[in-house]
């Protein structure tokens, strides 16, 4: 495969280099630190979610749980911000590794489940809780599937690369 020169573009400018190489406090170990933080912010309010419509916490009135969404949003702020920024610090690694389009597929894939359970459940003021667990146990199962999935895969992506940097075969 025949890397494109766009990543070593991408590489060789300032923000890249200071990404990867800067001894800042807010070099690349503060930048995954905080995508790490917006996963929390992101797939831990989803669970939760999930969970509950799933059975867990029964006294918990599901309604409840709708002011999670928006930090669920904060959340994938956070991450696509830090995701960027981890992307123009590495492109290489990132771009070149079919586990990288896998992750951000699942993500899409889970993405679209929370936004229905949001739309179709939490949205629809004429649903009662029990016709929104109804109507949310097989969306509440593939989130917590397509979020586990996503996670893993983005773990994987620190032992999956071909190359680490352009012209750099591991």
């Amino acid at each position: 495969m025949a890397v494109p020169e766009l990543f070593n573009t991408i590489e060789q400018t300032g923000m890249s280099k200071w990404i990867r190489e800067s001894e800042s406090v807010f070099g690349f170990y503060f930048i995954l630190l905080f995508h790490n933080f917006g996963l929390a912010m992101l797939i831990g309010p989803s669970v939760i979610v999930d969970l509950r419509i799933l059975g867990f916490v029964p006294e918990l009135p599901l309604k409840s749980l709708n002011r999670l969404f928006s930090i669920m949003w904060a959340g994938l702020v956070v991450n696509a911000i830090t995701g960027v920024l981890l992307l123009i610090g590495y492109p290489t690694k990132a771009l070149t590794n079919p586990m990288f389009y896998i992750k951000l597929t699942l993500i899409g894939f889970a993405l679209t489940v929370v936004w229905r359970i949001k739309t179709r459940l939490f949205d629809n003021i004429s649903l009662s809780e029990e016709a929104m667990i109804a109507a949310g146990k097989t969306m509440a199962k593939w989130s917590l599937v397509l979020w586990f999935l996503a996670i893993t895969a983005g773990r994987l992506l620190a032992y999956t690369y071909t190359y680490l940097y352009y012209g750099l075969k591991e």
